[in-house]
């Protein structure tokens, strides 16, 4: 394979995964809430409401987690995992099918995989993280002087800047929260599909769309479904015509970041709420880093905007 170009690779350790399966129960306190009501941040969230499983899992500092231990309704969790980032992406397609095959030929496993606008973003057991970063390093065209950029939380400076610089992490919660603006795009196809390893070892073979430098996607996220199989959902422009298709359908796709989405627990939650409060569903919703993605049937885009917009603050 000719190695693709990439800026650099991210590496944080010691988070643990927590996940609520059947998120349409009203039993139920949703993970996201419960985030909130402790006020702990999530650096990573996927949400699913397609196909046969429906759940929330979210990536939390392993540090926040005795505040969980004894709280009902999400007892699946993981010590410990870690997260792993390949930026920027730009969307391209042809660097996703170089990924999946990647991924597909070495038989690595992860738990979760999301796109934000600046990066893809793995969710990895932490035995696992050595093979990651040794396929990601050897195979992607890096800067000569790069390694992964490996991110602590360092407690003791976080306390320093909260202190000194206030503005630089989000100890508050405005009335109405910040952003850079909200995207809509309608008209999409999201396809869901279910492949082994083999099969994604192939996907650029079978898939020669993917392989035009200027095509592009909006949106990717992942899950192993079981130790050998993969279900994974692609939002383009068309029909990209897969013959593994599990399910496609027409949706659209609301996107927005912010200053400090990656540092405070109640944006996801909030934005989440509101739109189940009108009874809007959502397909998909992804947070990683500073960015949410939220996949809407046809025809909910502009309701849910608008929603959104009394919420959050547009530019």
């Amino acid at each position: 394979m000719d190695q693709i170009k990439i800026n650099g690779i991210r590496l944080n350790k010691n988070y643990i995964q927590l996940t609520q399966e059947n998120i349409d129960r009203q039993d139920q306190v949703p993970l996201h809430q419960t985030m909130e009501s402790n006020r702990i941040n999530m650096v990573f969230m996927t949400l699913n409401t397609m196909g046969e499983r429906s759940f929330i899992s979210g990536t939390i500092a392993s540090k926040n987690f005795r505040q969980l231990a004894h709280q009902d309704g999400y007892r699946e969790y993981h010590r410990y995992v870690s997260t792993i980032s390949i930026y920027p992406h730009n969307y391209r397609l042809r660097l996703l099918g170089y990924l999946l095959s990647l991924l597909g030929s070495n038989k690595l496993s992860f738990r979760h995989m999301a796109s934000s606008n600046a990066m893809l973003t793995f969710v990895v057991d932490q035995e696992n993280c050595k093979g990651f970063l040794e396929m990601l390093s050897t195979s992607f065209d890096l800067p000569e002087s790069h390694v992964p950029f490996e991110q602590d939380e360092n407690e003791e400076l976080t306390q320093f800047l909260k202190k000194k610089y206030p503005e630089t992490r989000a100890t508050y919660v405005e009335e109405k929260i910040k952003t850079y603006g909200i995207t809509l795009v309608p008209d999409l196809n999201l396809g869901s599909y279910l492949f082994s390893f083999d099969q994604l070892a192939k996907i650029r073979q079978e898939i020669p769309s993917m392989e035009d430098k200027e095509n592009k996607f909006f949106y990717t996220t992942a899950y192993m479904s079981s130790p050998e199989e993969i279900c994974f959902f692609l939002l383009t422009g068309k029909s990209l015509g897969i013959v593994a298709a599990h399910k496609t359908c027409t949706a659209e796709l609301l996107s927005f970041h912010g200053p400090h989405f990656g540092d405070r627990h109640s944006i996801i939650s909030r934005a989440l709420n509101c739109l189940s409060q009108k009874s809007i569903p959502v397909l998909q919703v992804d947070c990683t880093g500073a960015s949410i993605g939220i996949i809407l049937p046809e025809g909910m885009g502009g309701g849910a905007k608008q929603v959104l917009m009394d919420v959050f603050e547009i530019p």
